[in-house]
């Protein structure tokens, strides 16, 4: 079953992930929200908080994984589409403009609204992945390939303590995934092949697209990454975790730590 649906103008490429031990990895690639953070929480916590403070109730997390998933068509459909580049921060404020407008139960001011959208840049980290990201920085190179720009990618760092070797992804493309550039100008930076670098995500869909052009491929299961919500095997719900492999991917793993060990054996 294909992950993307056949409609969409960007598709999968032919390509496959090498199999672990074909080729050396010499970067690892990251998607940062749900893989390397979770958004669900922080999310969530910022819409309880609003609420007390108006004296109203709302379901958060229901909220959180809405804002989430609009995030998520808003990048996947500008890339399948070719807009330009815009910037996620205007994306993020606009997609909550309309989820409050129409699910929260009380008026919402502009200052609220920038406090709500500054939570993504002050997501907690996995409490793997500040080790793990050590340990496979001495492996190979580490950086994100995210729809994070460079000012959402360089604020969440320095909150949660990763230390990239350098930030690649929506900037550097001028595009967001599932746009080819976001994978192939990631490789060219480092003046590296694709089957030398290694994305690694909690979405299979990113992973299609990175096997597609021939890199490998690193699919970490986040069980907690929508709040206890999983994905049935098969589905195209883009709002619970995914724990069932459903691609050749070159390595599967638990976490950060376990990739690590992985990688190195």
């Amino acid at each position: 079953m294909s992950l993307v649906p056949e409609s969409f103008p960007i598709q999968p490429g032919p390509g496959r992930s090498p199999k672990k031990g074909e080729a050396p990895v010499r970067a690892f690639f990251f998607d940062v929200y749900g893989t390397v953070c979770d958004f669900y929480q922080p999310l969530r916590r910022a819409f309880d908080a609003l609420a007390r403070d108006k004296g109203v109730a709302c379901d958060a997390g229901a909220l959180a994984i809405a804002w989430r998933g609009a995030y998520a068509r808003s990048t996947f459909l500008a890339a399948g589409f070719g807009l330009p580049l815009r910037p996620l921060v205007e994306m993020h404020r606009d997609n909550l403009v309309a989820l409050v407008a129409d699910a929260f139960p009380a008026a919402v001011t502009g200052a609220e609204l920038d406090d709500l959208v500054a939570t993504w840049n002050h997501l907690d980290p996995w409490p793997d992945s500040v080790a793990g990201l050590a340990a496979l920085k001495k492996i190979a190179v580490v950086a994100p390939v995210s729809n994070g720009n460079f000012d959402d990618i360089v604020a969440l760092s320095r909150h949660a303590g990763f230390s990239w070797d350098l930030v690649l992804g929506s900037s550097v493309a001028r595009a967001y995934k599932p746009h080819p550039d976001i994978y192939l100008k990631s490789c060219e930076a480092l003046r590296l092949e694709p089957r030398e670098c290694c994305m690694v995500a909690a979405h299979q869909v990113d992973l299609a697209y990175a096997a597609g052009h021939g890199m490998q491929t690193a699919f970490v299961i986040r069980r907690d990454e929508f709040g206890g919500a999983i994905k049935a095997k098969g589905s195209a719900d883009i709002a619970a975790a995914e724990v069932d492999v459903e691609g050749e991917w070159t390595f599967v793993a638990r976490d950060f730590v376990e990739l690590a060990a992985l990688a190195a054996g």
